[in-house]
């Protein structure tokens, strides 16, 4: 069963960057800025939603009750990468392959029994264990995360900036893994100063109540800050950690 690549976009018709790493890919947008993407993505299918579906989670929650098996990559990715490399070798997967690991992923997610699926976190081959390629449990990524359907995964309106640590912690209580290819890694560019998009939402005043609401739902053990504060961000960087 096809799995569909969906790349939720907001204003940002003229600069969606997606399209070309992944063939096959449907853009999803706002009913009122469809023509707009029309015109700057000839040739790419645009699927609308209602104009009052507002912000990222609503969006992913229109999303995967619309489409059912799908996979959600953001608009500000440039290519898929292989992280299993030696130096000097080439490590960009072309469109078409890029799409057909998708299905390959989305299918042995389904043959374990879960409902999320994704890929590595990290871009660097230091961090990829040979001996261990495939991780049943942990994070999802929000630039690049799929869901199939039959699932209990919803996506928490009242979360501005973290809906990834939503679902994720939401699908760890509800199905206690997921499947993540850890060979391949989507790489974006510009993520935190795009315009439109969620830069149109996040602040720190949404963080922190992100954090707090992530907090109260599923635990302190679970959610906390980062330990090491040097590296933070801001403020209300979070860890993800699952008791098992």
């Amino acid at each position: 069963m096809e799995v569909k690549v969906v790349i939720p976009s907001h204003k940002r018709w003229d600069r969606v960057a997606t399209i070309c790493a992944v063939d096959n890919a449907v853009l999803c947008v706002e009913e009122s800025q469809a023509k707009l993407y029309q015109a700057c993505n000839p040739g790419i299918e645009i699927v609308t939603h209602p104009d009052s579906v507002k912000g990222l989670a609503p969006k992913r929650d229109w999303i995967i009750k619309h489409f059912g098996d799908v996979f959600m990559l953001d608009d500000d990715i440039d290519t898929l990468k292989r992280v299993y490399t030696e130096k000097g070798e080439e490590t960009d997967v072309d469109p078409d392959v890029a799409y057909d690991i998708i299905q390959a992923t989305a299918a042995a997610c389904r043959e374990t029994g879960f409902f999320g699926f994704g890929f590595s976190t990290s871009p660097t081959p230091l961090h990829f264990d040979s001996l261990n390629p495939i991780r049943l449990t942990g994070y999802l990524t929000g630039c690049a995360h799929g869901v199939l359907k039959g699932s209990k995964l919803w996506y928490n309106p009242d979360i501005v900036c973290n809906e990834d640590y939503w679902i994720s912690c939401l699908n760890a209580f509800h199905h206690r893994g997921v499947f993540k290819d850890l060979r391949f890694y989507w790489a974006q560019r510009d993520t935190f100063v795009n315009r439109g998009g969620l830069a149109e939402f996040r602040n720190l005043e949404a963080e922190e109540a992100d954090f707090k609401l992530l907090q109260r739902v599923f635990g302190q053990d679970v959610i906390s800050l980062r330990k090491n504060k040097g590296s933070m961000k801001h403020p209300f960087q979070k860890t993800f950690k699952l008791p098992f």
